[in-house]
């Protein structure tokens, strides 16, 4: 199962490279960052996961410049526990970025 999430923001710099930036400021919210991909282009992407015990699966991450949309993709593999996952995430954006935020959805994907 799959569940999406997506984050219409105001403009300003790509919310992605934002995030990536943090990185061991991802722990406090029980996330840490897996991969990045093409940093400094449009669209990159990159891969964050769940940092404690019982989280599973991984949240891709692109941003795309144009609609200023972070959108990011939950995949989970074992026991389907997505609300964990998303939960810290948006947890982690309205702490961090929530002047930015107009519109979070967060819809499954089958």
């Amino acid at each position: 199962m799959q569940t999406a999430l997506q984050v219409i923001c105001t403009g300003g710099p790509s919310l992605r490279t934002l995030i990536a930036h943090y990185g061991r400021k991802l722990e406090p919210f029980g996330l840490e960052l897996v991969a990045e991909k093409h940093p400094r282009r449009n669209p990159g992407w990159m891969k964050v996961r769940g940092a404690e015990p019982g989280i599973w699966g991984a949240l891709n991450i692109s941003w795309d410049t144009d609609t200023r949309t972070l959108t990011g993709r939950v995949v989970n593999k074992r026991y389907g526990t997505p609300h964990k996952m998303i939960g810290r995430f948006v947890d982690f954006l309205l702490h961090r970025h929530s002047r930015r935020i107009k519109v979070i959805s967060i819809f499954r994907v089958d």
